[in-house]
């Protein structure tokens, strides 16, 4: 398998790692941050404004469709490929599941151009670069896994 399928399976598998936490600990242990019903559902659905980016509408930027592969209240995973490489899409309910999930893949390396509640990995940065001219955001990268 070539380095870079082991490093894409590797983001995965820390991706679907991180959804079960998520999901085992999910809203229920984040108090409120105003307090009440309305306060949860902003929570549960996205930024109190309204809804954030989607995994379709990252898709759309890059000019490929996704394909699901995490479907979780707290976060959705998707991939898709377009002449420029592969990409993998994840967009968050909240920016604390977007700060734990940088922080569980970094250690595996990758680019990734971080967004408000949205993440897009790639094998380059160049890969990425077109689409931080359409959407903004970040480059990050992590560092290269070396046995701490």
């Amino acid at each position: 398998m070539p380095p870079s399928d082991r490093q894409t399976r590797r983001l995965l598998a820390a991706g679907a790692a991180l959804c079960g936490a998520l999901l085992a600990g999910g809203c229920a242990t984040e108090p409120p941050a105003h307090g009440g019903a309305a306060a949860h559902a902003a929570h549960a659905g996205g930024s109190p404004a309204g809804k954030g980016t989607t995994v379709e509408e990252l898709a759309s930027a890059l000019g490929c469709t996704a394909e699901s592969i995490t479907e979780a209240d707290e976060l959705r995973q998707g991939a898709c490929a377009t002449g420029q490489g592969a990409y993998r899409l994840s967009t968050f309910a909240a920016e604390a599941g977007l700060r734990s999930w940088l922080a569980e893949t970094r250690v595996y390396g990758g680019v990734y151009l971080v967004g408000e509640r949205w993440v897009v990995t790639a094998q380059s940065a160049d890969a990425l670069t077109a689409l931080r001219e359409r959407l903004g955001g970040t480059l990050e990268t992590g560092a290269e896994h070396a046995g701490h």
